[in-house]
């Protein structure tokens, strides 16, 4: 696993006294592709947010690397309060009260990846899911998606430099077996919803020329 040291790396795995912005829960009608979360102008901090099932936002950011077909998956460390130990997406943080989305994204990636060249040309929101996971271990977030794309021919995770409050190793897996195994909830993944699963396959598919290796 990638060891060298990244200076971007935070001290704690998550800090209950961040404040996110609340939305409103979304209505049956949330369309991912074109709807957006309606804030209640209203503030909280995390801990409390997580303990009330409040609604705010995230942002999840998987890396692709299009030669090999494969995604960067992260193990959650141990001392999260969400899911810990589990594999889940490259990279992913909640967005704080008065930091945008990109802005988001770009932390995120350098605070557990040391990924710090990133510009907003690279970066295009793909889809919104509303995920009502509080009572599952997780939250109810928000879940602004996006794809960064490292093209490489080969799967070196040399380039990472883990904040390992946050991170304990990452891995480079075949797209297919990342869908199939949040498909079938493998619970050695951090769960994503049938709707979560469905739009980023359909984007995948869509964006990257994804085909099933039965239909080639």
């Amino acid at each position: 696993m990638a060891t060298t040291t990244n200076p971007h790396a935070l001290d704690t795995a998550q800090d209950d006294d961040e404040r996110f912005e609340l939305m409103q829960p979304p209505p049956s009608s949330f369309d991912p592709n074109k709807d957006r979360p309606i804030s209640t102008n209203t503030y909280a901090t995390r801990s409390h947010v997580h303990a009330n099932g409040l609604w705010h936002c995230s942002v999840h950011i998987w890396i692709i690397n299009p030669s090999t077909s494969k995604i960067l998956l992260q193990k959650r460390s141990m001392l999260k309060d969400t899911y810990p130990g589990r594999w889940d997406i490259s990279s992913a943080g909640h967005v704080e009260a008065g930091t945008s989305l990109i802005r988001t994204v770009q932390l995120e990636l350098a605070e557990e990846l040391g990924i710090d060249d990133v510009s907003e040309d690279e970066l295009k929101l793909s889809f919104i899911i509303p995920s009502e996971q509080a009572e599952l271990g997780g939250c109810n977030a928000y879940e602004h998606v996006y794809f960064l794309i490292r093209d490489s021919k080969d799967d070196s995770i040399d380039q990472f430099k883990l904040g390992t409050a946050e991170v304990s190793e990452v891995t480079w897996m075949p797209i297919k077996d990342v869908l199939d195994a949040l498909k079938t909830g493998d619970d050695g993944y951090a769960p994503r919803t049938f709707l979560y699963v469905s739009a980023m396959q359909n984007e995948l598919d869509r964006e990257f020329f994804l085909k099933d290796d039965t239909n080639e």
